[in-house]
């Protein structure tokens, strides 16, 4: 990701940290992907995770009971500062942040069992490179699960700044994670957000969830 592209979404996520969380149908959306999430991978105790595109940490919170440790990575800044206050108020000690992003950030290969993500691939310009940096992260048979918008038209954001997508083809998602040498691909449905739309009437976009293993 250019440093221009990382600044435009690392901005965007500065800005609505502070109200992230005041939002229910985000919140209901995030527990709608961790239950998807913890059906489609079978987590255990000991398992080292990676939450990437971390955020507030609705996820990384979600998730945290049935895992040993988190490490939750974002490149906003604001949106970590959300999270360690939360994990300072509750006295959480087994989740760790760091803010860096996947084009960029060096991380150790093998250290994870588990890697995650949920509503993050959209704001990222080359997502076939970040799956090739995110394999060698996992260890041997550990998992992958990516959780997005099924592709749509545009209306989803009202502010476009910061999205370089507008969802994707699962189909298209199960081919790059074939390139990168990922196994055992799944796609599911994880969860529907629905929106109000002109005349009064609602709008449903759905959001996939899409699982694999590091052969």
């Amino acid at each position: 990701m250019s440093e221009k592209a990382m600044e435009a979404v690392r901005s965007r996520f500065d800005q609505v940290a502070a109200g992230w969380d005041a939002n229910p149908g985000r919140v209901a959306m995030a527990k709608g992907i961790v239950a998807a999430m913890r059906a489609a991978v079978p987590l255990r105790a000991d398992m080292e995770v990676m939450d990437f595109g971390a955020g507030t940490g609705l996820v990384t919170l979600g998730l945290l009971p049935h895992v040993a440790r988190v490490t939750a990575v974002d490149a906003s800044p604001g949106m970590l500062r959300m999270l360690e206050e939360k994990l300072q108020a509750l006295g959480i000690t087994n989740v760790q942040t760091l803010a860096g992003d996947i084009a960029q950030t060096h991380f150790p290969a093998a250290a994870f069992d588990v890697i995650v993500s949920s509503m993050v691939l959209h704001h990222i310009p080359d997502v076939p490179a970040a799956l090739q940096r995110l394999r060698p992260c996992l260890r041997r048979g550990g998992w992958l699960a990516l959780a997005d918008l099924i592709k749509e038209d545009g209306s989803f954001h009202a502010d476009p700044k910061g999205v370089f997508h507008n969802g994707f083809d699962p189909a298209e998602i199960g081919r790059w994670l074939e390139a990168a040498g990922f196994t055992e691909i799944v796609v599911g449905e994880a969860h529907r957000i629905t929106r109000e739309a002109e005349g009064g009437r609602t709008r449903e976009y759905p959001v996939f969830l899409v699982t694999a293993r590091a052969g």
